[in-house]
C-alpha cells in the first residue's frame, strides 16, 4: 500500500500553521521599530564638490576683501583689495568653465535677476563706443564684472540654507574685527605704523576710509537682525554682542549716508513685518525686539550728545543739522557734482560717455558748468571729483539713459521678486527673516548709493551682489541640493 504524499495545499490547516520567515515575531519589538523608522528617512543627498570649492571661494572673497590691507598702500587701501578679490573671481570662473567643457553643457541656475543683469553688462560693453579712454573703461568694468561674478556664482553653486548660512557668518566675522578695530581707533588704540589723521578721518578700520567701513557694516546690520529674531543657544548671544558693536562702530564715524541707508531699510523691514503678520509678530519677538530698539536707542543718544563716552567733538545731532541746512561745503559740492554730471548725459544721453569715463571728462565739463553766469558763485566748490558722489547720477553720464533703464530694471525685479517670495512663504518664518534682512542690507547700501559712490568701493561692491544672490536662495531648497 503506497503512502500519499501531502503537501501545504491539500491541508489548509498545515497551510495556515506556516508562517513566512520574514513576518516571524522579533525577539525585541522596541528595536525593530526604531530600525524600520529609521530606514524610512532619507540621507540628505552629498553637496558636488564644485559646489563646495566654490563655496569656500565665495567666503575667502567675502572676508578676505574687507580685512586685507597693506601698510605699503595706505593711500590707496583699495589696490590689494581689488586684486586679491579679482584673483580669485578669476580663477573659480575658469574652474566654472572647465565644469562647463568636461559636462559639455552650459547649466544656469534658473533666476528672474539674469536677463537685466544681461542687458546692464551688455550696455555697458556698448557704451565703450564713446569711451576716450580704454585703459579707464576696462578697469572699471573688470570691478563691475566682478561684482555680476559674485551673483553668478553665489545663486548658481550656493545651493542649500546650509552654505548660505556659511557664507553670512563669514560676514558677521568680518563685522566683528573690523568693528572692533574701529572703535579701539576711536579711543586713539592704533598700529603705530598708520600716520595719523584727523577727525573722522582718523576711523577707518581696515577699509581706509569712515564711508567705505560704515557701508560695509551697514550692509550685513540688517542681515544680522534678520538671523538674531530666530537664532537660538550661543548664536543668539553672539549675534546680540555683535549688533550694538557694528552699530557702535557706525555711529563713531558719524557718516550720514550709511546712517540714512540704515535707517531706511529699517523701517520698510518693519514696515513689512507689519504687512506680513500684523502686531502678534511683535507680541512673539518681544523681548528680542525691546533688547534690539534698546541698544539703538542707548548708543544713537550717546553719540548725539556731548558725554566723556564720546570723546569726539561731532554729534550725530550736529552732522545731521548740518546736512539738512544744506549749508555745508561737501553738501553743496555734492550737488553741484550731480549737476555736472547731468551735463555729461545730455551730450551723449543714449549709451552714454562711457563706463569708467566720468573722471576723465569732469573737469572739462566743469569749467562748462563755470561758463554758465548763475554758477559764479559756486567757483570756490572747485574740486577734481573721481566720482559723481551718486552712482544713479554716474551710471546714467557714462552708459546713458540705457544703462540707468537696465540697472533701475535690475533692481526692480530684485526687490519685486524678493516681495513676492516673502508673501509665499509668511508661515515660514524660520525661513522669510533671514532672506528679508539679507535684502534689507542689500537696500542699505543702495540707499548709499545716493551720496556716495560704493560700487566704485570694492569690498562694498561684491557685498551689494553677495546680498542679492543670497536672498534669492528659495526656501524650498531648505536642507536639500538642486542639481545644477
Amino acid at each position: 500500500m503506497s503512502k500519499k504524499k501531502h503537501s501545504s495545499k491539500d491541508n489548509p490547516k498545515l497551510h495556515a500553521s506556516k508562517k513566512p520567515l520574514d513576518k516571524a515575531k522579533p525577539a525585541f519589538p522596541g528595536k525593530e521599530k526604531k530600525l524600520s523608522a529609521k530606514k524610512k528617512i532619507p540621507s540628505p543627498p552629498s553637496v558636488p564638490i564644485i559646489n563646495r570649492v566654490m563655496e569656500i571661494g565665495i567666503i575667502l572673497v567675502a572676508v578676505g576683501c574687507p580685512l586685507l590691507f597693506s601698510i605699503w598702500s595706505k593711500n590707496n587701501f583699495l589696490l590689494p583689495k581689488r586684486t586679491y578679490a579679482e584673483s580669485i573671481l578669476v580663477v573659480l570662473f575658469g574652474i566654472y568653465l572647465i565644469k562647463v567643457v568636461e559636462d559639455g553643457k552650459f547649466n544656469l541656475v534658473k533666476s528672474d535677476l539674469w536677463y537685466p543683469l544681461a542687458a546692464f553688462m551688455g550696455v555697458m560693453f556698448i557704451s565703450l563706443v564713446h569711451s576716450i579712454s580704454l585703459y579707464l573703461s576696462l578697469l572699471d568694468l573688470a570691478d563691475f564684472l566682478a561684482y555680476f561674478l559674485t551673483l553668478f556664482l553665489t545663486i548658481n553653486f550656493i545651493r542649500t540654507y546650509t552654505q548660505r548660512n556659511r557664507v553670512f557668518w563669514s560676514l558677521v566675522a568680518v563685522c566683528l574685527i573690523s568693528s572692533t578695530y574701529a572703535v579701539c581707533q576711536f579711543y586713539n588704540i592704533e598700529f603705530k605704523f598708520w600716520a595719523r589723521q584727523g577727525g573722522r578721518g582718523n576711523i577707518f578700520s581696515t577699509f581706509g576710509n569712515p564711508n567705505r567701513y560704515s557701508g560695509f557694516v551697514g550692509g550685513v546690520l540688517p542681515a544680522m537682525i534678520g538671523y538674531f529674531l530666530i537664532s537660538r543657544g550661543i548664536r543668539k548671544y553672539i549675534l546680540g554682542y555683535i549688533i550694538p558693536l557694528t552699530y557702535t562702530g557706525m555711529m563713531m564715524t558719524f557718516t550720514r549716508g550709511a546712517l540714512m541707508g540704515l535707517g531706511v531699510s529699517l523701517i520698510v523691514m518693519l514696515l513689512l513685518l507689519v504687512r506680513f503678520y500684523g502686531l502678534n509678530f511683535f507680541k512673539r519677538y518681544r523681548y528680542r525686539l525691546l533688547y534690539l530698539i534698546a541698544i539703538f536707542v542707548v548708543i544713537t543718544g550717546i553719540f548725539s550728545t556731548e558725554n566723556p563716552i564720546n570723546v569726539s567733538h561731532l554729534t550725530v545731532a550736529q552732522r545731521a543739522a548740518s546736512a539738512a541746512a544744506g549749508k555745508e561745503t561737501s553738501v553743496r559740492q555734492r550737488i553741484m557734482i550731480w549737476r555736472i554730471g547731468l551735463l555729461m548725459f545730455k551730450d551723449h544721453p543714449i549709451i552714454g560717455q562711457g563706463i569708467g569715463t566720468f573722471k576723465y571728462h569732469y573737469l572739462n565739463y566743469q569749467g562748462k558748468f563755470f561758463e554758465n553766469p548763475a554758477n559764479k558763485n559756486l567757483i570756490n566748490l572747485a574740486v577734481w571729483a573721481r566720482e559723481a558722489h551718486n552712482e544713479y547720477v554716474q551710471i546714467l553720464a557714462e552708459t546713458g539713459i540705457l544703462g540707468f533703464l537696465c540697472w533701475m530694471w535690475l533692481l526692480f525685479t530684485f526687490f519685486r521678486g524678493r516681495y513676492i517670495s516673502f508673501k509665499e512663504e509668511r508661515e515660514k518664518e524660520d525661513y522669510l527673516l533671514p532672506r528679508l534682512g539679507l535684502t534689507m542690507g542689500a537696500l542699505v547700501i543702495l540707499v548709499h548709493a545716493t551720496v556716495s559712490f560704493p560700487l566704485h568701493i570694492i569690498p562694498n561692491g561684491i557685498l551689494l551682489f553677495l546680498l542679492m544672490g543670497l536672498a534669492a536662495l528659495p526656501s524650498k531648497l531648505e536642507g536639500t541640493y538642486e542639481k545644477l
